[in-house]
């Protein structure tokens, strides 16, 4: 391919620079730069700093946070929420957006997988081998481009050695089992190097059953809903309608399990970086594979997203199921995803490159991405199931970010990106056509520091196309503008605040402009629309910051107006008749991609109460809630899956060996529901965690540690989750594990 050759030169002409850059040698003291890229600012490392709401997840809450995906991980952090399709799919939201408008980086570069296309597409990033999670809430399209209207989430991985080894060898391990699922988990990451030289090896395997759930997988309001259309059926066509309702009936049968929720994964990557006295250059392989079940993602010739009848038909599906064998054969076909993903990055930092430039970064990375969803008898082996749908995408992205020197009173960066892929997709559920999509920006970031705090300034313009590989479906090129200004002030010593007002601008995707046939992940039909224009936005964010003293933490409030919001709009059976005629839409309902204006608003509060802060003893008490609204003006209704209101609460105590902790998070229930959308109950989860440790040497020790989970057994549907009716969120699970340091 043409982009192979494009990325061959490029990586022969930056690695040679870089390497007899960093091979340079200077009997002076060695420069050590500074490992930790924060992703919200390319010159700024303290938050405190920060024009940008921004939020980080690392060291021991990361590993007690740890979940089979991103989103899960994620999930209860300020402004996040998860898709949740279930443990195998799950992608992170940022307030109330989520797919092609939250930018899912890994080192800082794309993740190079499909979730953006469908909330039932895993993310390919393994979270337990992060060190660091990195969340900008808000639109940071300054620097990462259209994707990231809605927000960034940048895992800072073990795979890319990012400072100097301190011992030949060292390393983590950990292994635990889980109840819920029956989970059993197994990690391995090692490091080491000496002098200039640094490596990274690991590995992981994971393997989990169907998840036990408090009760049925169908909601109420999803019964209700069904008993209402087979009612109104019942006069139209009784014979039909009694052979369906048998078929429900046989579904409710299943109670306390949620099938097809399996989970196996393997991961593993080795990485290599070597330091000289005037920056680094470091290589990593990875290699993610996983296959999972889909919960909901059932094929179905009589329509979709259907299941209980009702509590009291309990055992009159199970009387009935020789007489409705064969249709209940067809039912019971379910979707396994197999997914397989290769990966390569590179990452190189210059000292004083030119007389212009105090630093270079590089950051480049390959990705080859596949995955098959397999279709046939849950109960079956892997040799009875039929490729249904292959999703292959292929593609690059380079990243060069130079922080200039002092021009004036200005320090700043100015960068470059450059992206390109290609997607195919084959099979009965390719809705989105094969293309190929290349994108490149330029931008510049400015900052004026003063005595009371700083000013930021800056713009971006990008150019995006999206080529389809069918001549006859039209090809359509975008530029975008993107432009921010911002101020950051210190009321008093530890207080600070900012105010951030942004000008954004998305390219709508491939599949806002190409989609065309049924996708079960969203139980729709689903049809782009190719006149789409540039969506924009006016955003507006005002944080107050607490950073030191008895209450850290910050409150946050925002807003965005949106001119040209793509989304997808309900049609009835009659428009889709007279715009499309007679369509074999297979019982779903039919969505085409609409662009309209539309809010959204909101706040976040996140504080920490230091009760005792000394070296052998600490406790705090730690708060969260926060909200979004989000409101469709151009039809005066509310958009789907917004998340509802979350207050959340922590305790934490740790003395000597010992760390325990518990807490609680409460989701309001969905009463601003937008239209077909079903209404969502509240829940309260609550956990507890004890952790025990062994220090065998300064620098070794082994933990032990008990974490469990909605420990109160209660049934949990995310509103956030197009799967909210027919899977809810795993009951009670205890996790046992040990977790040893070298």
């Amino acid at each position: 391919m043409l982009y192979k050759r494009k990325l061959i030169s490029i990586f022969l002409a930056t690695t040679s620079i870089y390497i007899g850059s960093a091979q340079q040698r200077v009997e002076s003291k060695i420069v050590e730069l500074d490992p930790v890229v924060v992703t919200a600012s390319p010159f700024v490392s303290s938050k405190e700093e920060l024009v940008v709401p921004a939020s980080e997840l690392a060291g021991e809450a990361l590993r007690r946070r740890t979940q089979y995906s991103l989103g899960a991980t994620l999930d209860g952090q300020p402004g996040v929420h998860s898709t949740f399709f279930a443990n195998g799919a799950g992608r992170p939201i940022i307030r109330g957006f989520d797919g092609d408008r939250v930018r899912i980086l890994n080192q800082g570069t794309d993740s190079f997988d499909v979730s953006q296309t469908s909330p039932d597409h895993g993310v390919s990033i393994e979270p337990l081998f992060a060190n660091d999670i990195e969340v900008v809430r808000g639109p940071a399209t300054l620097l990462y481009g259209n994707a990231a209207i809605g927000g960034v989430v940048n895992v800072l991985g073990k795979e890319l050695p990012r400072e100097r080894a301190l011992k030949q060898i060292s390393g983590e391990f950990e292994a635990s089992y889980g109840s819920v699922a029956d989970e059993n988990s197994v990690g391995l990451a090692l490091q080491g190097g000496e002098g200039s030289f640094a490596w990274s090896l690991g590995y992981l395997d994971r393997s989990s059953n169907d998840y036990e759930i408090p009760g049925f997988a169908e909601s109420v309001f999803q019964m209700e809903a069904e008993e209402a259309e087979h009612e109104e059926e019942e006069h139209e066509e009784e014979e039909h309608e009694g052979e369906e309702e048998h078929e429900h009936e046989e579904e409710e049968e299943v109670f306390g399990v949620l099938e097809n929720s399996f989970v196996n994964t393997q991961s593993g990557y080795l990485g290599m970086t070597w330091f000289g006295d005037r920056g680094s250059f470091g290589i990593a392989y990875s290699k993610y594979d996983t296959d999972y079940g889909v919960p909901g993602h059932a094929h179905h010739e009589e329509g979709h997203g259907h299941g209980h009848e009702g509590e009291e038909e309990e055992h009159e599906g199970e009387e009935e199921h020789e007489e409705e064998e064969g249709h209940h054969d067809e039912e019971e076909e379910s979707v396994v995803i197999d997914l397989e993903q290769s990966r390569f990055s590179l990452h190189g930092e210059l000292l004083e490159p030119v007389d212009f430039l105090e630093s270079l970064e590089l950051q480049l990375s390959v990705g080859e991405y596949m995955h098959v969803e397999l279709e046939g008898d849950p109960f079956g082996s892997a040799q009875d199931r039929e490729v249904g749908t292959t999703f292959d995408r292929d593609g690059y992205e380079l990243r060069l970010t130079g922080i200039h020197r002092p021009v004036g009173e200005f320090t700043g960066a100015i960068g470059f990106q450059l992206k390109d892929d290609s997607f195919a997709a084959i099979g009965e559920e390719a809705f989105i056509p094969s293309n190929d999509t290349s994108q490149y920006g330029v931008f510049l970031v400015e900052r004026l520091n003063r005595e009371w705090g700083a000013w930021e300034f800056g713009g971006r313009i990008e150019s995006v196309e999206v080529d389809p590989v069918d001549s006859s479906l039209r090809k359509r090129s975008f530029t975008t503008l993107n432009a921010s200004t911002g101020l950051v002030g210190r009321f008093s010593e530890g207080a600070v605040g900012s105010i951030n007002l942004t000008y954004a601008e998305r390219a709508p995707n491939a599949s806002e402009l190409l989609a065309f046939g049924p996708h079960a992940g969203t139980q729709a039909f689903e049809i782009g629309e190719a006149s789409l224009g540039v969506e924009s936005s006016i955003n507006l964010d005002a944080s107050y910051r607490l950073t030191a003293g008895p209450v850290t933490g910050e409150f946050t409030v925002f807003y965005s107006d949106f001119s040209d919001y793509v989304y997808l709009q309900f049609l009835d059976h009659e428009s889709v008749e007279e715009l499309y005629g007679e369509l074999d839409t297979e019982g779903l309902n039919v969505f085409r991609a609409t662009a309209a204006d539309a809010k959204f608003y909101g706040f976040e509060l996140d504080l920490r109460f230091h009760i005792i802060d000394e070296a052998d003893e600490a406790m705090h008490f730690d708060l969260l809630i926060d909200q979004t609204k989000a409101t469709n003006e151009s039809f005066n209704t509310n958009l789907p899956r917004i998340p509802t209101r979350r207050i959340g609460a922590r305790y934490e105590y740790a003395f000597g060996p010992w760390l325990m902790g518990i807490d609680g998070r409460w989701h309001d229930s969905a009463s601003h529901l937008a239209p077909n959308e079903l209404p969502t109950d509240s829940y309260f989860l609550w956990g507890a965690d004890v952790r025990y440790r062994i220090q065998s040497t300064d620098t070794s020790n082994i933990d032990l540690f008990i974490v469990g989970n909605n420990l109160g057994d209660e049934e949990a549907r995310p509103h956030t989750s197009f799967l909210k009716d027919l899977a809810p969120r795993p009951g009670r699970n205890v996790k046992f594990g040990v977790r040893a340091s070298f």
